[in-house]
């Protein structure tokens, strides 16, 4: 058994410490005639083979900042590498086998190369059974759950060198063929939930790999900065490939071995990104966490030696794609159903959101359509480490217009339990995996939305439509806190996860006053567009921020034979989401009118202001639907179904998550106003009592699935139960835990009001509401006359 220990700190610290003046090599196809020029052209193969036992390692730990006060670690343990069939049994499966290459040579040009290359020939299991923060005593024994990983797959590198930032013709290729990667809280008899079919590709043809003063860069073509103009048509050298495209499931051993996918397992969900991103940029650096200073970018600040990633990268359009030749590099989003799994009937409904378009103009805060200028991930060890707080309302570091709001590392003492055991209070708990992102920008919308529909034989049908969905994100800002335990299978408080979550969107006005406002160059949009007229209605410079204290994630097991009981389950005791924004309509970029400094043209249109703030205790849960339709609503197959429980309240005495203490000063509430009169609001406020969703589906309706329906639509539907006729879904939402409800609360409107003067009180005991939203094409409604 062998024991591996990487002290990262000082390992990651090295390779960004090497000598920029090394050659450094670029990643490029050599031909025999650039191979004939360097001895030993033919290269090094090294073939790896772990036999029928396979390898097994007992640990393989990370360090970070080693020998200071700060050091934390994170470990994974029981490892082992193994040979897999493809539905993930290991019984009767060839050992896990793979070559190394090595090969020099050189380019046209006569640049001496180096190329590295790792392939597969047996397809391969890695596995850890335990992820661990052993550095913080009292969290020893708890996990964070059992990872594998099943896989094809193989990586290249040509470079003038391994790094060297002066060389722009270096080649990168990565693939990962028809993975799935489990994770699993607790012993084999709990569920699992994995990304199956997971396939991954990253290729950069022809870039900049090196090392500068500011750590290891990735570079493709030109990425925007300050001064440049706008950006023409890319080549085939400004690219970087990509693809990251999975079913995401839900399944339970159930006879087979412990990760074998059968036809008893389910899907919840269709995710990819496919096609090409340009000009792009990615850093990575050593930095993690830090203090002393409110930004980041403070010289002042002092940090830890986690890992940081930059980056930056516009979209390939469709109008890219067909001056490159290649349609299939127009960069699509792709979400919808997942066929049966471990099935022969490939059947089910998809929809790509394609050719991107940068939203408004550039700028230095948003210089590409997406911008990431700071993601940290690093391991504290629970001494005081952690980033400062957001503030909500502003984007000044004083935040004297708004409010702070933070999650501070740990746990409330005693509410996750397996019936013996607590999780101790939060001076105890704070060995955490932290995840920090600041001032990150999506400012980019989609102009055309294609319907895939797959019959079961697996042929594909697409239609494509000339509207899009907006959800273009600004100022983005996050502190996430991970820490192991707290399962709520039985027995299992040792496995799973906990979260600490502050996230934020603020749209700031165009003013310059950094406050929450209108903006409509450079801000939060969630709209249906019609790209056709470059018009787009929907909700217009919105702020969304969204606090969770200590919540559990847990793959939760099914009881029998209802589906809705088991999937990906969220509970937290206290949370809050605030959203405000301006519903109306609006000129898109793209639009010949388009300039939101013009005093002639107008260019938006606002109908409403809306403000919406919950708080209290949530529950959300994912689940896979009833492969039997006729148990489903409406007959519908494959969808994405999904519960809800919330007793609305007000978080008080909650430091920085409690509304109540905002500016606005009504805890739970919901505010609706004319943009011309925002202080005549018509408000819903001091909400308190139970509400729960229970049936909830999101189904892509194909043309062929239901009788009458030639259209295609998607469906989103739930029953709502409101007060006592919630009670029965909140207690479900607390199993596993310490938490008390007591009594069923009925839902209580405290103060019903215009503007300042509260006109009344509403009490509602008791209700059962069913709900349905239906989005299909035009053609297939009423149609319109303006």
């Amino acid at each position: 058994m062998a024991h591996l220990k990487f002290t990262v700190g000082n390992l990651i610290g090295l390779i960004l410490a090497a000598p920029l003046s090394c050659p450094v090599f670029a990643m490029q196809a050599m031909d025999d005639g650039a191979l004939s020029k360097v001895s030993g052209r033919d290269g090094i193969s090294v073939s790896l083979n772990t036999g029928a036992a396979g390898w097994t390692a007992d640990t393989a730990k990370v360090t970070l900042d080693s020998g200071t006060a700060s050091q934390a670690s994170l470990s994974f343990n029981t490892i082992s590498l193994t040979g897999t069939n493809s539905d993930g049994s290991i019984s009767g499966a060839n050992p896990a086998s793979g070559v190394l290459t090595f090969d020099a040579g050189a380019d046209g040009s006569g640049n001496p190369l180096l190329s590295l290359g790792a392939k597969t020939t047996n397809r391969i299991r890695l596995q850890a059974n335990s992820l661990t923060i052993p550095s913080q005593p009292s969290v020893a024994g708890r996990s964070f759950g059992t990872w594998a990983m099943d896989f094809d797959g193989q990586i290249k590198l040509t470079n003038n060198g391994i790094f060297n930032i002066g060389y722009n013709h270096a080649y990168l290729y990565g693939k990962i063929d028809n993975a799935n990667l489990f994770y699993r809280q607790g012993s084999a008899s709990n569920a699992w939930m994995a990304m199956h079919d997971f396939n991954l590709m990253w290729e950069l043809p022809d870039g900049t790999i090196g090392l500068d003063g500011q750590g290891l860069v990735q570079r493709a073509g030109s990425p925007w900065k300050v001064g440049d103009g706008t950006p023409g048509a890319p080549t085939n050298s400004d690219l970087i490939n990509l693809a990251l495209d999975f079913e995401y499931i839900f399944g339970k051993q159930s006879g087979g071995e412990e990760f074998q996918v059968t036809s008893a397992d389910r899907g919840l969900m269709h995710f990819g990104w496919l096609g090409s991103v340009k000009n792009a940029e990615l850093k990575w650096t050593t930095d993690g966490i830090w203090s002393g200073a409110t930004d980041y970018a403070d010289t002042a600040a002092t940090t830890t030696r986690g890992l940081r990633l930059s980056t930056q990268w516009d979209f390939v359009s469709a109008s890219d794609a067909a001056s490159l030749g290649d349609p299939n590099k127009e960069f699509r989003w792709r979400l919808g159903e997942t066929a049966d799994v471990a099935s022969a009937d490939q059947s089910q409904m998809n929809f790509e959101l394609g050719d991107w378009t940068m939203w408004g103009n550039r700028t230095a805060a948003k210089p590409a359509a997406l911008y990431v200028p700071m993601v940290s991930l690093d391991v504290i060890n629970g001494q005081g480490e952690g980033a400062p707080a957001l503030c909500w309302g502003e984007a000044t570091a004083t935040c004297g217009g708004g409010q702070l709001v933070d999650v501070q590392p740990g746990y409330i003492s005693g509410i996750y339990n397996d019936g013996t055991t607590s999780l101790a209070a939060n001076s105890g708990d704070a060995g955490a995996i932290a995840l920090i992102m600041r001032d990150a920008q999506l400012q980019a919308y989609s102009q055309k939305v294609t319907l895939l529909e797959t019959d079961a034989g697996g042929t594909v049908s697409s239609r494509k439509f000339n509207w899009g969905l907006i959800y273009s994100l600004a100022n983005v800002n996050a502190n996430i806190y991970l820490y192991p335990g707290g399962s709520g299978s039985a027995g299992s408080i040792n496995n799973g996860v906990i979260a600490d979550i502050a996230l934020s969107s603020q749209t700031l006005a165009d003013d310059g006053s950094n406050q929450q406002g209108f903006n409509w160059d450079h801000g939060t949009h969630l709209m249906i567009a019609d790209t056709d007229a470059q018009m787009g209605i929907g909700f217009m410079s919105s702020s969304f921020l969204l606090a969770a204290n200590d919540t559990r994630i847990w793959v939760k097991n099914q009881t029998g034979a209802d589906y809705y009981s088991g999937g990906l389950d969220f509970f937290s005791p206290q949370a809050r989401f605030n959203y405000s924004a301006t519903f109306g309509g609006g000129l898109l970029p793209d639009n010949a009118a388009y300039n939101p400094g013009s005093t002639t043209v107008p260019q938006t249109v606002n109908g409403a202001l809306l403000d919406i703030n919950l708080e209290g205790m949530v529950n959300l849960r994912l689940s896979p639907s009833d492969p039997n339709e006729s148990n489903n609503p409406n007959n519908a197959r494959n969808f994405l179904a999904y519960s809800g429980a919330l007793r609305l309240g007000n978080n008080s005495g909650t430091p920085n998550f409690d509304g109540a203490t905002s500016t606005s000063g009504y805890g739970t509430y919901l505010s609706i106003a004319e943009p011309s009169q925002p202080s005549s609001a018509i408000r819903l406020a001091n909400i308190t009592g139970d509400i729960a969703f229970t049936n909830g589906m999101v189904d892509i309706v194909g043309t062929g699935e239901q009788a009458g329906s030639p259209e295609p639509k998607m469906v989103i539907a739930n029953d709502i139960q409101i007060g006592y006729a919630a009670k029965g879904r909140l207690d479900e939402a607390v199993a596993g835990t310490n938490v008390s409800l007591g009594a069923a609360q009925p839902l209580e409107i405290n103060q019903i009001m215009l503007g300042d003067a509260t006109l009344g009180s509403m009490i509602i005991p008791s209700a059962r509401i069913h709900s349905s939203i239906t989005l299909e094409p035009q053609s297939a409604a009423v149609p319109f006359t303006p």
